[in-house]
């Protein structure tokens, strides 16, 4: 116990450290809108948001867009994870941190981090493909990744008994976070906030509001943990859903990006004004690469919904397998030891 709690410092230590590291996030972030926003290091450019050059091949490819703000919150979460995930190394429930989940864990926070400050990044204000991909990568395809490294189950063990008493286990049992975490509304986040986003002038007040702009990518990234929680199944939740019950929650997946895909491609003008009076010196047309987004939508989104529905259904077909072999295993035991070939009495109806 005394070895978990050196290894798991307490919440001062994770304040001080976390003090220190916004404030020089913040002093990075004055020096950078001070100067011109903007350095070349090797064959790539580093800018912030505001000094993102107008896209131009091969630039987009190597124009990092870099907030020190978004980037300390991430690589603090990192960080975090890390050492949760050091200090159940260390102790007696070792084969919970295994190197699966922290492969898992790493990859997915490498893609938001790209996702995030990457070329992506850079040009999701320019053209609405980058943004139709960012939307996959940050609700889709990262959050299942984060939640199969188990930072909820790694941090009650490293927690130790008296935290998980104090802290956790109050928060996690009480009636808010159980009515606030079930599957049901994490399948109306997942409809709700990319519709939301796209329709409201929510995206459009994000391509000039930097804020905006990362609380954007911060309620996708959310919503798609809610929504995949259940299903990756490897941190406590008290909503286990039944295997039938699974594809259908899966299933929703396809009409959710049909209806987007259809909200991007059928229109014969384009949508959003503010990118269409960008400056772009190389890609598509805004109304051809507004068409593209959508198309890339529906058929992207159907094939990772379709995708994921099969695989929830083999896994049904497989737990019904395993459990027919179970009651067959349990019926042979019993016929053993009664010693005869006699049948075995199946009851009522059996015995007739």
């Amino acid at each position: 116990m005394r070895q978990s709690a050196l290894l798991f410092p307490g919440p001062r230590a994770f304040v001080l450290v976390g003090l220190v590291g916004f404030l020089l996030s913040v002093a990075l972030t004055a020096a950078l809108r001070m100067g011109s926003g903007g350095t070349s290091v090797g064959f790539l450019f580093i800018c912030t948001i505001a000094a993102v050059p107008p896209p131009d091949f091969p630039g987009v490819l190597t124009t990092f867009a870099f907030e020190p703000i978004p980037v300390y919150i991430l690589l603090t979460i990192g960080a975090g994870y890390l050492l949760v995930f050091r200090a159940v190394r260390s102790g007696s429930q070792r084969r919970l941190a295994s190197t699966c989940r922290l492969i898992a864990f790493l990859i997915g926070l490498l893609l938001v981090l790209l996702t995030v400050f990457g070329p992506l990044a850079a040009y999701s204000s320019t053209f609405l493909t980058a943004h139709m991909i960012q939307h996959f990568v940050l609700i889709t395809i990262a959050p299942p990744l984060l939640l199969a490294g188990a930072p909820l189950t790694l941090l009650l063990v490293a927690a130790g008994r008296a935290r998980r008493d104090r802290w956790l286990y109050p928060l996690l049992h009480a009636r808010w976070f159980s009515g606030f975490t079930n599957p049901l509304v994490g399948l109306v986040l997942f409809a709700v906030i990319p519709v939301g986003w796209y329709i409201s002038p929510a995206f459009e007040q994000s391509l000039s509001n930097l804020w905006l702009h990362y609380l954007g990518y911060g309620i996708f990234l959310f919503a798609g943990v809610h929504y995949w929680w259940p299903i990756v199944g490897v941190n406590p939740s008290r909503w286990n859903l039944s295997h039938p019950i699974r594809v259908a929650y899966l299933f929703a997946l396809v009409p959710i990006h049909a209806f987007l895909g259809s909200l991007f491609y059928e229109p014969s003008q384009v949508i959003y004004e503010d990118l269409q009076a960008l400056p772009r010196y190389w890609g598509p047309s805004p109304l051809f690469d507004q068409q593209i987004a959508g198309a890339m939508m529906f058929i992207v989104g159907e094939m990772i919904g379709i995708i994921a529905t099969l695989v929830a259904a083999a896994r049904w077909a497989s737990a019904d397998e395993r459990e027919g072999k179970r009651i067959d295993a349990a019926l042979a035991r019993k016929k053993a030891r009664i010693g005869v070939d006699a049948p075995i009495d199946r009851g009522p109806e059996g015995s007739r």
